[in-house]
């Protein structure tokens, strides 16, 4: 519609323009021509109209033209105030779809009448905020770190080298005490520690490489086991691999052993039992490279069970197979092997 207006005003006012030009041409030829009268009429010539047309007046085309102008621009302000107009009309109207559609809460005693008066009152362009909406877009309160249904929750497990596994969880009020129970099948649940209630880690270590284990934490509130945790898993990580113990050979009263050298490793560590079983005592440890060792000072004909264990920046490996070794039986003494019977000459 835009559009179609200005196409309009401007056919308008180029006929405008075109009249004013005609008019303002016919104005210039009538000076001239009654200029050249003038001078001919002078010199004493006779002048005559050669033309009734150029006899007629000039005033009604410029009176028709200023006609033109003045209603190009009444037209022009008409058409331009009309839209304007109707912009502030859908404006306006955009009020009554913006209005809420909700009936508003009349407090209690209010008459009828009034509540009647209200509901056909016209809706403003004004938005009323509701009580209602403004506790419905809150937010909610944020919980308390520590539980409060007696099991510790937010436990998390993870391996942090290949034989240590650390757990974290979040405290729960009232807590005396914590204690971890572990796993390698989830059947079959160990307690592994027992930590103090303001305790929220703990480190397992002395684990395996390469190796699953599950845990469990239970809080004790007022002397009782609550309710569990929730299971969680950490796998440790591939470590240093362990040693082959390779030989352990008795000789008098000592015992020396041959192991495979270990890829990365830093030393390694020589432990020994008298059962093979447990009691498993450090007696040496060995420098990078070096994979032999002997074991001195022990009893005549006596067993004994050696393992190694691999050291390396990583942890320590799983120790080695177990191999034993018997010492040699005590001999007769020196004194006693060189004495013979004296023989006479």
């Amino acid at each position: 519609m835009r559009a179609v207006v200005w196409v309009l005003l401007g056919m308008l006012a180029l006929i405008v323009l075109l009249v004013g030009g005609l008019a303002f041409i016919g104005l210039m030829r009538r000076f001239q021509i009654a200029r050249t009268r003038r001078e001919l009429q002078r010199m004493g010539y006779v002048v005559s109209v050669p033309y009734a047309p150029e006899t007629r007046p000039i005033w009604p085309r410029l009176v028709a033209g200023f006609s033109g102008v003045l209603a190009l621009v009444i037209t022009t302000s008409a058409l331009t105030i009309a839209p304007s107009a109707r912009t502030q009309t859908s404006a306006a109207g955009s009020s009554f779809q913006g209005a809420p559609t909700s009936t508003t809460d009349v407090p209690a005693g209010t008459a009828s009448g009034s509540e009647h008066a209200a509901s056909q009152s016209p809706p403003t362009s004004q938005t009323v905020a509701s009580p209602h909406a403004s506790a419905a877009s809150s937010p909610a309160p944020v919980a308390d770190a520590g539980s409060d249904d007696g099991a510790p929750s937010t436990v998390a497990a993870f391996p942090t080298s290949a034989t240590e596994i650390q757990l974290e969880w979040a405290s729960v009020s009232g807590a005396a005490s914590y204690d971890i129970e572990r796993s390698i099948d989830t059947v079959a649940w160990n307690t592994v520690a027992s930590m103090g209630g303001e305790e929220t880690q703990y480190i397992d270590a002395a684990l395996s490489s390469a190796t699953t284990y599950y845990y469990r934490v239970v809080a004790l509130v007022d002397g009782q086991d609550d309710s569990r945790s929730d299971m969680v898993s950490a796998t440790t990580t591939v470590g240093t691999s362990a040693p082959v113990l390779l030989s352990a050979t008795g000789s008098g009263s000592s015992i020396e052993l041959t192991w495979s050298d270990v890829d990365g490793e830093l030393g390694y560590r020589i432990e020994r039992s008298s059962d093979g079983a447990s009691g498993w005592a450090t007696i040496g440890t060995t420098g990078q490279g070096l994979t032999s060792y002997t074991d001195t000072g022990l009893a005549f004909a006596t067993t004994y069970s050696y393992r190694v264990v691999a050291v390396s920046s990583d942890g320590e490996s799983s120790p080695s197979a177990p191999e034993s070794a018997t010492t040699e039986p005590e001999g007769p003494s020196r004194s006693d092997a060189n004495t013979a019977p004296s023989v006479a000459p």
